[in-house]
């Protein structure tokens, strides 16, 4: 009888390990499943933080990529870029800056230089004087300064400028001590004469009268940067002649082909300049006062010929 219960007892000890072999499994099971639970958070977790860091870095990358860039309506790119805009195109010889090879300060006449300096001065403080000649549509001579008589009159109108406020516009312009400034011609009708520290302007004894064709300078910026005490101004160009003809730069009679095919009526937009005007690369460099001074102006792109300049932009 005991051998009977033993056997039995063996029995039902192989019957009941199996189950505890099973409910073993099963809780190998959920321990698995509850490591793998946890570590499905923490995937989670570090994708976010790949995501943050990405998100970061590029935030990071955009700031040190446009601290380099002005908007080009900031006040410092718009004084800069109007150095050489002088809204009457016969004045200083025109937008001389815009050629077809790179432009410096010596390249540049002394009288235009000068002139460019008088068109950008406040001349609000200046003094307007009276001179009378012996007879009408003469001339006055004033202390060895000839000055022609106002239409249809006997008097000379004289304006008087103190010369540190166009030599100091000279020298925040062009970064140097003004030259040639004893008597220069800011239009086509009146010249300056230098005389103890002030400058004498009025009507020139003798004139230049322009008859030519009409002439439209259309000119548009794209892009400003400033990269250690330098800003450069991008921007695209084109004249145009009685609305017929366009040229690539204001000194010579270089045609634009592309900007002629397509030529519209009415102002060219930017989008035209951008895809038919050359565009050019105007540099500035910072003074010691922190005002910017102009060093050169050169085409850099030439839609008819994109391979000609090879000027890289900043």
């Amino acid at each position: 009888m005991k051998n009977k219960e033993k056997v039995k007892k063996d029995k039902s000890q192989e019957i009941k390990e199996p189950k505890k072999t099973i409910k073993k499994v099963k809780a190998d099971d959920k321990e698995k499943k509850s490591n793998q639970d946890q570590k499905k958070p923490d995937i989670v977790l570090i994708i976010l933080y790949i995501m943050l860091f990405a998100l970061i870095a590029f935030l990071i990358y955009s700031k040190i990529k446009n601290r380099n860039v002005l908007r080009n309506d900031d006040k410092l790119s718009i004084e800069l870029g109007s150095y050489f805009s002088v809204e009457n195109l016969g004045a200083c010889n025109g937008l001389f800056n815009y050629d077809d090879h790179i432009i410096t300060y010596d390249d540049i006449d002394s009288n235009s230089r000068v002139c460019v300096a008088y068109h950008k001065s406040d001349l609000e403080s200046a003094k307007a004087l009276t001179y009378e000649a012996k007879e009408k549509d003469s001339t006055c001579d004033v202390d060895g300064m000839i000055f022609k008589t106002d239409d249809d009159s006997n008097k000379c109108t004289v304006t008087k400028i103190d010369r540190k406020i166009i030599d100091n516009t000279y020298k925040k312009i062009f970064g140097k001590e003004i030259e040639g400034n004893d008597t220069f011609k800011f239009d086509g009708y009146h010249v300056c004469y230098l005389k103890d520290d002030y400058y004498y302007c009025g009507l020139s004894e003798y004139y230049r009268i322009v008859l030519g064709r009409e002439i439209n300078v259309y000119r548009s910026v794209d892009r400003v940067t400033k990269i250690d005490g330098v800003i450069t101004i991008y921007d695209y160009f084109a004249k145009v002649l009685d609305g017929k003809e366009c040229f690539k730069d204001y000194n010579n009679l270089n045609p634009n082909p592309l900007c002629n095919e397509n030529l519209v009526d009415g102002p060219l937009k930017y989008k035209f300049l951008k895809k038919y005007g050359v565009r050019y690369k105007h540099i500035y460099k910072e003074a010691k006062d922190g005002t910017y001074y102009w060093v050169s102006t050169e085409p850099i792109y030439d839609p008819n010929n994109p391979e000609k300049y090879q000027t890289e932009e900043e």
